[in-house]
């Protein structure tokens, strides 16, 4: 009985993350298309707002306290800084190489993190680990395709977007497991306005907003919250070895959105390094090389 109560929540915890994944994929889609006619900086500040008003009301109804003595911590300070500075990487990749190249490299956050861990945390990693580590990082260059005909300058701000989202990660584990999720939610979309903001010298004047952008800005606010909520609940039961893997759903989700909305190409040099991206992945994941439960 017991089994079949794990197998059942382990199959929820599946669909959780899986809509999750299709949640962000959905959001990444959304702030290319509003690219086209706004600049970067609006784009951020605007679903940064739309998730504050979100997890602010939904704090508000569970009276939980969004400025915590853990809040201002140095450790989550950085974690913050860290969410800025990838939220700025990231969306710059997507608008200005690819959305495909770019949630592919994504892809290569938890291999980053591993390393991170090793390097400064001073964590052990094995022989196997270091061999999945260079595997996925080989695959990463197969995305990039550098030197090729294929090579987009500005899909390496999505390598440096994944550093900082490894710092993020990393970091992570040294936060105080007491600040509820909504909180931490609360504060990632704070550091995406704060993201916009900071980035509105480099991106010109904003545009006006049309009833189609208002359209586009209600579909990611619902698509970025949902997914910020359908990982917590992914990540509150179920085997982490088997509910984690389906977190690279979110690059099938990707390509499908690439394709279909942006016409982009995905080649055979690309889905082989995707492909040593997540098996490489989902290797360190179930063999117990990461046990992490930051999803995004």
């Amino acid at each position: 009985m017991s089994k079949q109560a794990t197998a059942r929540e382990n199959l929820h915890c599946i669909l959780f993350m899986t809509a999750a994944m299709a949640g962000f994929a959905v959001e990444d889609a959304v702030i290319k298309q509003l690219s086209y006619s706004m600049p970067i900086s609006q784009v951020l500040m605007l679903i940064g707002c739309g998730g504050l008003l979100s997890f602010g009301v939904a704090a508000a109804l569970a009276r939980l306290p969004l400025l915590t003595p853990e809040v201002i911590t140095p450790w989550f300070v950085v974690r913050t800084v860290s969410e800025l500075a990838s939220a700025i990487l990231f969306v710059i990749a997507i608008v200005y190489a690819s959305l495909s190249t770019s949630s592919a490299i994504l892809q290569a956050t938890p291999l980053a993190v591993s390393l991170a861990a090793a390097l400064f945390l001073k964590q052990h990693v094995s022989v196997r680990q270091w061999i999945l580590i260079m595997i996925g990082f080989i695959g990463v260059l197969c995305v990039i395709q550098p030197g090729l005909a294929g090579f987009k300058p500005a899909a390496l701000f999505a390598v440096l977007g994944v550093i900082f989202l490894a710092l993020r990660d990393a970091i992570t584990r040294s936060i105080s497991v007491s600040i509820p999720a909504i909180t931490v939610s609360f504060w990632a979309f704070f550091a995406l306005f704060m993201a916009g903001v900071v980035t509105v010298p480099f991106f010109g004047d904003f545009a006006p907003i049309t009833l189609q952008n208002l359209g586009l800005l209600l579909i990611s606010t619902v698509a970025g919250t949902g997914a910020y909520v359908s990982v917590v609940m992914a990540t509150r039961g179920g085997d982490v070895a088997v509910v984690a893997p389906f977190r690279y759903t979110r690059l099938l989700f990707a390509l499908g959105l690439a394709v279909i909305l942006f016409d982009e190409e995905v080649n055979a040099m690309m889905m082989f390094g995707s492909s040593l991206i997540i098996g490489s992945g989902i290797i360190m994941m179930v063999s117990g090389g990461s046990r992490r439960k930051q999803i995004h």
